[in-house]
């Protein structure tokens, strides 16, 4: 991975903060970008004080020019990009009779709208890389709850989804170019999102006392028998980033300890 550069959106926090140092410990240049400029600072900080190299890039994703602006720092300062993870995103819990249209197409925008301005974007920069370097690999974040429905997730199942196969259909229009495009499928996790979302689904109806006592079934349904946490997600993403999965290209790589198995 040493010499490689990567572009992560979300990174300030959660699975993107995570995705970010993992493969800065592996010699990769990243760009950390994020909305929380404050956020994604730290993550530069925390790179930089174990010897890995970083840029803050403060990026709104939902914005064309924001990622034009983003991706012409990157080609000014490295010349390359051979990784992008699009991992910003948001997640509403509500039923659909509380879910306004507003809120709906907000889940769209951040989730899904922003995925595919990152890939257009992007895309002549890491065309020149994979042409020269031989590979590029986009990594898009999904969701167990892109594969699966699930209560109180309409919206945000919906952009999940979307992503699954956007993903794939880049997959198969990129592959000429080399650039592969894949999507990861992470259960909930012990984020802000994640237990956020724990706490939504109690406060909206769930049959349980509590926040915790969410987790404790979750854990429970689990086969692996503990709930996830963000270098878990982290390390699976490192891999599709790497020459390790250089023939892997359209799949959906499902990060859940087996909850959607059982």
């Amino acid at each position: 991975m040493k010499d490689k550069t990567a572009l992560v959106t979300g990174a300030a926090s959660g699975i993107g903060r995570d995705a970010a140092l993992t493969l800065a410990r592996q010699g990769v240049e990243i760009y950390a970008a994020d909305i929380d400029t404050a956020g994604g600072q730290k993550t530069v900080d925390e790179i930089a004080a174990c010897g890995g190299t970083a840029h803050l890039v403060t990026l709104d994703v939902t914005s064309a020019e924001a990622w034009a602006e983003a991706v012409k720092t990157i080609a000014e300062t490295s010349g390359q990009l051979h990784v992008l993870i699009n991992s910003a995103g948001i997640m509403i819990t509500q039923t659909i009779e509380a879910c306004t249209l507003e809120t709906y197409q907000r889940q769209q925008k951040i989730n899904v709208e922003s995925v595919w301005i990152g890939c257009k974007t992007a895309l002549d920069l890491m065309t020149e890389t994979a042409a020269r370097d031989g590979t590029a690999s986009i990594i898009n974040l999904s969701s167990t709850l892109g594969l699966v429905g699930g209560r109180m997730f309409s919206a945000y199942c919906a952009s999940k989804g979307a992503v699954r196969l956007m993903s794939k259909a880049l997959a198969v229009e990129l592959g000429p170019r080399q650039i592969r495009v894949n999507s990861v499928h992470p259960t909930l996790v012990n984020t802000s999102l994640g237990l956020g979302a724990m706490q939504d689904l109690v406060d909206g109806g769930v049959p349980l006392p509590s926040k915790e006592a969410m987790i404790d079934v979750v854990k429970m349904q689990t086969p692996l028998g503990r709930y996830a946490e963000p270098d878990d997600i982290a390390h699976a993403i490192a891999f599709l980033a790497s020459d390790g999965s250089r023939y892997i290209t359209g799949t959906e790589l499902v990060v859940d300890g087996g909850i959607t198995a059982a």
